[in-house]
């Protein structure tokens, strides 16, 4: 059915419209209650002030959400900036959030157990914080030259690999990590979603990345993967096929390198 008339109100209800196409239609204020929208698509759509709530969300893939950039059509130059966003009572337990801007994003009395941002356990951070003994009742002491604006521990560690896609697949492998959650940025590094500081995979362009070779490779360990069972984490790294360097050495650690020729290190 076509209508073309434009009409006031339009009331459509225990219908089956699946497959209908909506295009170039103003629904605003418009009502959607008790509907089955799995697989619905929405695009190049103005839903400001939309409310979705009471709703079951599970599997939805939200991208690519703001203001048209400059170079698309719907872009003006008068837009400003786009409004905040609220997300409230949420179930959000191992979703992903990537390329995003999250400028003066507010996180309030929410469940943050697991939560990583680059690899950086948020909430042992957080604990971290709140253990370290409380400062703000203590009399001012006097400023050592001493003192840096560095903080004394380290982010994320970067390894020089040549092929982003690649070396991106063998490190989800080896770490049980799903290759769709570790997103390629730029087309030339790549954040894996771990524990702690977290590891960022880069084909490195400013630092040799752009030569016939590639980035200068490890070739002293720079850091360890741990591991609960040594002899098991041997054995499953030659299942990989990964080059192999010692034998596990004083029942602690050993030796491998990475298909790029990384020389790295895992230790109980």
């Amino acid at each position: 059915m076509e209508i073309i008339d434009q009409m006031q109100k339009l009331a459509v209800r225990n219908s089956n419209v699946k497959g209908a196409e909506f295009e170039c239609a103003e629904l605003s204020e418009s009502t959607f209650k008790n509907v089955n929208m799995s697989r619905v698509l929405i695009n190049d759509a103005n839903l400001s002030d939309l409310e979705i709530f009471e709703a079951q969300l599970g599997g939805a893939y939200i991208h690519s959400i703001g203001l048209p950039p400059k170079g698309h059509p719907g872009y003006r130059e008068d837009q400003g900036e786009q409004r905040p966003l609220r997300f409230e009572h949420c179930e959000l337990t191992g979703s992903t959030i990537t390329s995003c801007n999250l400028k003066n994003l507010q996180i309030n009395q929410c469940n943050i157990e697991g939560l990583t941002i680059n690899g950086i356990d948020i909430d042992a951070l957080i604990k971290r914080y709140q253990s370290e003994p409380e400062q703000t009742n203590q009399s001012p002491k006097k400023q050592s030259p001493s003192l840096t604006p560095l903080l004394n521990r380290t982010g994320a560690i970067f390894i020089p690999v040549r092929d982003i896609g690649k070396a991106r697949d063998w490190y989800c492998g080896i770490l049980g990590i799903p290759a769709v959650s570790a997103e390629i940025m730029n087309g030339h590094l790549c954040p894996l979603p771990m524990e702690g500081g977290g590891i960022i995979l880069d084909t490195m362009p400013m630092w040799g990345g752009k030569e016939p070779g590639g980035p200068p490779t490890f070739q002293t360990p720079a850091f360890m993967f741990l591991t609960n069972d040594l002899a098991a984490s041997y054995a499953f790294m030659k299942e990989q096929g990964a080059e192999i360097v010692t034998e596990i050495e004083n029942d602690h650690w050993f030796a491998f390198r990475d298909p790029d020729g990384n020389l790295l290190m895992v230790c109980r």
